[in-house]
């Protein structure tokens, strides 16, 4: 028996595989789960790690003729089409074609393979059953090709041995990436659940602090736009608690909405909500903050029985500037609310802070070394 078929060689093989898929599934899904529908180049990085992981398998392969051999540089190149769809798949292929001696009949056996995967889009429809009909045909037609071909002598034990140890190795890698998928998808579900109002949909307190607390240690300057909605406890009181409840939710709407997306927005508490921007620039800070009073103020809300509502919010803008304590800012900034609340309400008013803000750009040395 050669040495390909020996046990050693094989379960290198198979570590080497899944290991190596393993791994770059993981990294790509640090920020968010890695799926076909992600970013592309995620997706080609997926591809092209498995182009090399394929082009490192072929070199431990079973010769049959000059151009055609069995190995298990095809199982990278499938298993990234099934999890990263048709872009993946096909860069995988591209960098092991442009390494592998281009135009064999290897390579050529594999495009079809491919090709087919790609005509039935097998990673929308990912199933069990479709990699249990891939790996049937993959053996079908390799012992088809390798049966119309004369001058090999590797015996027909051998051929299917290795063809029934690479199945396994596709199934044991296909499972394992299916359930690190689930695992990660279920993590960011919970993650994302832990750090979302559950009302709003927006960040909540606990992001909000944690955010803070980012902002604190690395001393970062930023601007923080406080909102209160205006006479919210009467709306409670006079058309209940549900119609109190829709209104934060349509606030909440809004500034998912109004804010950019290297801004931060939370319910900082009650009917109390919190913008955070790495932009300090007091004029900007002020126009954000009309812009969000103005929406507010022009959005028609439809309670359930039909009623239309419509409210206002008083905002304060303040700073963070390095060096101070996070929650120094934010008492300045409830106590030039209240004064927004005492002159009328619907009014943005700026914080005393806003005068120093030309100190953000001079970050103090950090006390550690």
């Amino acid at each position: 028996m050669p040495d390909i078929l020996s046990l050693n060689s094989l379960y290198a093989d198979i570590c080497v595989t899944y290991a190596t898929l393993s791994i770059i599934f993981f990294v790509l899904s640090r920020s968010e789960p890695f799926t076909f529908k992600g970013a592309h180049w995620k997706r080609i990085v997926f591809g092209v790690v498995a182009g090399f992981t394929a082009l490192y398998l072929r070199n431990n392969r079973l010769v049959l003729v000059d151009d055609l051999s069995f190995s298990f540089e095809m199982l990278p190149m499938i298993l990234v089409t099934f999890f990263g769809g048709w872009l993946s798949g096909l860069c995988s292929f591209i960098v092991a074609f442009l390494f592998s001696g281009m135009f064999t009949l290897n390579n050529l056996f594999i495009a079809i393979i491919l090709c087919t995967l790609f005509t039935f889009r097998v990673w929308q429809r990912r199933k069990h059953r479709e990699l249990y009909i891939t790996i049937i045909l993959v053996g079908i037609f390799r012992l088809a090709l390798v049966s119309g071909i004369h001058g090999i002598d590797v015996p027909w034990s051998e051929l299917i041995f290795y063809q029934i140890i690479a199945a396994g190795c596709m199934i044991l890698c296909y499972h394992a990436l299916n359930y690190k998928e689930m695992y990660m998808s279920k993590v960011f579900t919970i993650r994302v659940k832990a750090a979302t109002d559950e009302l709003t949909q927006i960040n909540n307190r606990a992001s909000i602090d944690y955010w803070l607390a980012q902002r604190q240690i690395q001393r970062e300057a930023c601007g923080l736009i406080l909102l209160d909605i205006d006479n919210f406890k009467h709306v409670n009181d006079t058309l209940g608690h549900l119609a109190g409840d829709r209104v934060l939710i349509e606030v909440g709407r809004l500034l998912r909405h109004l804010t950019r997306n290297d801004d931060f927005a939370g319910r900082y508490g009650g009917e109390e909500f919190l913008v955070m921007t790495s932009n300090y620039d007091p004029d900007t800070l002020l126009a954000i903050a009309e812009r969000i009073r103005k929406e507010v103020e022009d959005c028609l809300i439809i309670l359930e029985d039909g009623r239309e509502l419509k409210v206002t919010v008083s905002l304060d803008v303040s700073l963070y500037l390095p060096g101070m304590i996070i929650r120094k800012s934010l008492k300045l900034a409830d106590l030039s609310l209240y004064e927004a609340k005492r002159q009328g309400k619907n009014r943005v008013v700026g914080s005393s802070i806003l005068t120093l803000a030309a100190l953000g750009d001079k970050r103090p040395p950090s006390r550690y070394p």
